[in-house]
């Protein structure tokens, strides 16, 4: 009849609904930025309707209640920052759904409960961060399954768990943060896989067992170790002085015994060395002279007996006076001789300097 497909459009075109306008407007929207904003009040469950949204930044506001059950069928979403908020409640098993997931910051809320198991779907996820919260429980073994993941930062919960050899899959996991949580037994033998490895903080967990070359060799990428206030037994692994990129370790009040590995600061970047309240014998590692930029080192107090079956022994080395930006050097409570090097007074940003105790130097 001579109707065009433009005319036909036309008799069709009708004015929206306001209530279907809100519908086409969350079907287009894919970013909601409203952190600092002030909000209050519970998350609503209506959030389900943005489709297509793949950024949700509502950080450092005053939400409060639980997670929407909504929240969980954006499965489009990439970036959920929910963090410094108090948002209760658990993490529903439902999270798993949202396979798109690639940033989730949770942390500075009051969220408890397990975490999840269905997490090991998330292919995409490269950061999870829930820290400083109340998760308990232990850590599934289904964490394995992220294998996108470089930051994992569960530090200051309440789990109550060891490391599940599974986690030997996150071969691209470049952060690791668990201080603050129960993490029981050894580090597993499948962790040499974590070949990416440059952040390991896993202070006051109760580890037990040793530390072992087979798996610290294979952590060639190791900037910065912290495995304070545990229960690590054992020798100090030599291989932690041929990590090149090595510029932090901190292994004090652990039951560590035998001399401090030779090599031990030889790369040079070594910045901090704190190995206090042991039970190291042997003389300080000359491997040190080479990091000149050294800021910290504490050796003190591996004699906790005072009976000379433990201790650091031998002389004060010469080469202290080199370095220059050491801030602070503490030596005490051990066994220690000889005279103080004259050197020492080049070191002139020392701010902090122990070697005895009252006053009382051998």
């Amino acid at each position: 009849d001579g109707t065009s497909l433009g005319s036909v459009r036309r008799r069709r075109e009708r004015r929206l609904h306001p209530h279907e306008e809100e519908k086409v407007m969350e079907m287009m929207v894919t970013r909601i930025q409203l952190s600092e904003s002030n909000l209050q009040g519970s998350m609503p469950n209506e959030i389900s309707g943005f489709m297509h949204l793949q950024e949700l930044e509502v950080s450092k506001n005053d939400l409060t209640g639980r997670l929407p059950s909504g929240l969980y069928n954006l499965t489009n979403l990439q970036k959920l920052y929910l963090d410094d908020n108090t948002l209760r409640g658990s993490i529903s098993e439902d999270f798993g759904n949202m396979n798109a997931l690639e940033d989730v910051f949770l942390f500075g809320n009051e969220l408890g409960g397990p975490l999840p198991k269905s997490m090991g779907n998330l292919k995409k996820l490269r950061r999870f961060w829930a820290s400083d919260m109340f998760l308990s429980g232990s850590l599934p073994t289904e964490i394995g399954g992220l294998e996108s993941l470089k930051g994992l930062y569960l530090q200051n919960n309440q789990l109550v768990s060891n490391l599940p050899s599974t986690m030997g899959n996150l071969v691209e996991l470049r952060d690791l943060r668990m201080f603050g949580n129960v993490i029981t037994g050894d580090i597993p033998a499948s962790f040499r896989y974590l070949v990416n490895l440059e952040v390991v903080y896993m202070d006051s967990c109760e580890l037990r067992g040793g530390l072992t070359n087979d798996v610290i060799r294979k952590w060639r990428k190791l900037s910065d170790f912290q495995a304070f206030g545990n229960n690590i037994q054992g020798e100090i692994p030599t291989a932690l002085g041929e990590l090149e990129n090595l510029k932090v370790i901190n292994l004090a009040e652990n039951n560590l015994v035998g001399t401090i590995p030779s090599s031990i600061g030889q790369s040079g970047n070594l910045l901090s060395l704190v190995l206090r309240n042991n039970r190291l014998t042997g003389s300080i590692p000359p491997g040190l002279a080479s990091s000149t930029d050294i800021l910290h080192i504490n050796l003190s107090e591996n004699d906790p007996d005072k009976d000379a079956t433990s201790g650091i022994d031998g002389q004060i080395p010469d080469f202290f006076g080199s370095f220059t930006k050491l801030k602070w050097l503490k030596l005490h409570g051990n066994r220690l001789q000889g005279e103080i090097p004259a050197s020492l007074s080049d070191a002139t940003s020392l701010g902090e300097l122990r070697l005895c105790h009252e006053q009382k130097c051998r």
